[in-house]
């Protein structure tokens, strides 16, 4: 159906309308992807998790060395402004499955008491632990909530810059049609 001021309707006018039109329904696609995506990572970081903790299992280690700071010229781990121990690295031992006893430097905050556990595969190399329930549920909503808004960031830029080079068409062509006028509308020419 045609609207009475259709035949007034420049082609960039008809083009705005349906770039308002295409980003309108990408972006509700937008919106309805991040579930899928949030889903998709929260299935992988639940597979992780399950894979490591099918192929990984959990010894104890003791603490060889004192801590060590990523600047060895302090005396003591740095510590953030609210005041807690920033974590450094240290050597610890433990017993491999095999029953062989291993050493490794693993990350450890110096005023944390409690005891230090490595998550290691059957030759003893220690590897990431399994996650708990929450974190698979956590990974799924920040991924989906990040989908969103750099899906939407980049359509938003993708907007403006059609946009603008609409403005620039309408510009260009209003300034060679004012050129046609202007001199019959201000009279400078009988």
């Amino acid at each position: 159906m045609r609207t009475p001021d259709a035949g007034l309707r420049r082609p960039t006018d008809r083009a705005r309308t349906r770039l308002r039109r295409i980003v309108l329904s990408a972006a509700v696609l937008v919106v309805l992807l991040a579930v899928p995506v949030g889903m998709l990572a929260h299935n992988w970081e639940q597979k992780r998790s399950a894979t490591a903790a099918a192929t990984l299992a959990p010894v104890a280690a003791q603490i060889v060395t004192p801590a060590q700071t990523a600047d060895p010229t302090l005396q003591s781990p740095p510590v953030d402004p609210v005041g807690a121990a920033l974590t450094s690295s240290t050597t610890v031992r433990y017993v491999a499955p095999d029953g062989r006893v291993l050493t490794t430097v693993v990350p450890w905050a110096a005023d944390d008491p409690a005891p230090i556990t490595l998550w290691v595969d059957r030759s003893g190399t220690p590897g990431e632990p399994p996650s708990s329930p929450g974190v698979a549920r956590n990974v799924g909503i920040a991924l989906g909530m990040a989908w969103i808004v750099v899906a939407l960031a980049t359509l938003f830029l993708v907007f403006v810059t059609v946009r603008m080079r609409l403005d620039e068409v309408d510009s260009e062509q209003w300034d060679r049609e004012w050129a046609r006028v202007e001199p019959l509308w201000s009279g400078r020419i009988p």
